[in-house]
């Protein structure tokens, strides 16, 4: 019974059993070297392709921080405008606005009131479409100066022009009796504002 192989068959078993030595070695020893060392390549190339990027999108902050600048410029323009591309809804907001004010600002509603509100399209062509209301009102002065003071200071700009006021000097109806007077305004102006539209001659 022959337990070895013959010297022609040895060699090659040789080499094979050798070759199966080397793969377990590998194995067992090295492969989680190489799949490692494969992996970290692979993170790298990501890492350097993302610092490409950022390198693009630094080179163009400049520019892309003027355009933000300018997309804010042009947020704030528009909300100084009236909202609507209407006139007729524009003169009518602006009347809405008025009475408002009134409501909120005047210490006796009943003193205070609006008797006369006409819209009045511009003459003269201007830049932007203006929208005008021709206004009369009677009001004591403190409550007059607040409710002015809030249409001025608000969002969109509404503008107070040609302003008129006489004083007339009436009886309280909470003191008849005792004869004590209080001024009342007559007061007579144009508030306006703009649509965000070109006026006519500037289309």
């Amino acid at each position: 019974m022959q337990l070895l192989p013959d010297r022609q068959q040895g060699r090659p078993l040789a080499i094979g059993l050798l070759v199966v030595a080397l793969i377990l070695v590998y194995l067992a020893g090295f492969h989680w070297f190489v799949v490692r060392q494969a992996a970290l390549g692979d993170e790298i190339d990501q890492l350097e392709r993302q610092i490409s990027r950022f390198k693009a999108t630094a080179g163009q902050r400049d520019l892309l921080q003027e355009r933000l600048q300018q997309l804010q410029r042009q947020r704030l323009d528009s909300a100084l405008f009236l909202d609507s591309g209407d006139f007729n809804v524009a003169a009518a907001e602006l009347i809405r606005r008025l009475r408002e004010e009134v409501d909120r600002r005047a210490e006796d509603a009943s003193l205070c009131q609006v008797t006369n509100t006409t819209p009045q399209r511009p003459r003269e062509p201007e830049r932007f479409q203006a929208v005008k209301v021709s206004v009369r009102m009677q009001c004591p002065l403190p409550d007059f100066i607040r409710v002015l003071y809030e249409l001025e200071r608000s969002v969109p700009l509404i503008f107070i022009d040609n302003l008129m006021i006489n004083q007339r000097t009436m009886l309280s109806q909470a003191s008849r009796r005792g004869g004590e007077r209080y001024g009342q305004l007559d007061v007579r102006f144009e508030m306006f504002g703009y649509l965000d539209q070109p006026g006519e001659g500037f289309e």
